[in-house]
């Protein structure tokens, strides 16, 4: 046995002669489909619990609003919990698409705008092209990306 690891002993046997206990189904836990809301991404949408991206573009997108957010307030914008900020933060990070400074005891992010996305259908697009589409607003203060070079369009 692994120092730390505590071996789980089996399940008892089901005895037919105790009542078992109601479970709810899955479709009574939803909260897209009960009615209820999630606490921490607010009412459902019809259609599920499902975005569009992924949370690491979701944690990208906190970074370019503001660089130097911390892993708590980035986790309650996402809707995940700080380790898993912090473990999206290390693929962004090895990745290319994140650089990471010390600014005292605080973390400081700058986005790579140039960095292309990942799969092959949006492989075309830049980091730069998703901020820009959904990103925040631009408030004309630093957002912590690297600027982008212009591109014209011909035709």
């Amino acid at each position: 046995m692994a120092y730390g690891r505590r071996m789980r002993s089996a399940e008892p046997p089901i005895d037919p002669a105790v009542p078992a206990i109601a479970e709810t189904t899955p479709a009574e836990s939803d909260p897209a489909t009960s009615g209820t809301a999630d606490q921490r991404t607010g009412p459902q949408a019809p259609g599920g619990s499902w975005t569009f991206l992924s949370n690491h573009a979701h944690v990208l997108l906190c970074l370019s609003a503001d660089p130097h957010q911390t892993l708590p307030v980035i986790a309650e914008q996402v809707g995940i919990t700080s380790r898993a900020v912090q473990l999206i933060l290390t693929d962004l990070i090895q990745g290319g698409y994140v650089e990471r400074t010390k600014v005292g005891r605080r973390n400081h992010y700058r986005i790579n705008a140039d960095g292309h996305l990942r799969h092959p259908l949006e492989a075309h697009h830049r980091i730069a092209d998703l901020i820009a589409a959904v990103g925040p607003a631009s408030t004309g203060t630093d957002s912590g990306t690297a600027p982008a070079p212009s591109r014209r369009r011909t035709g």
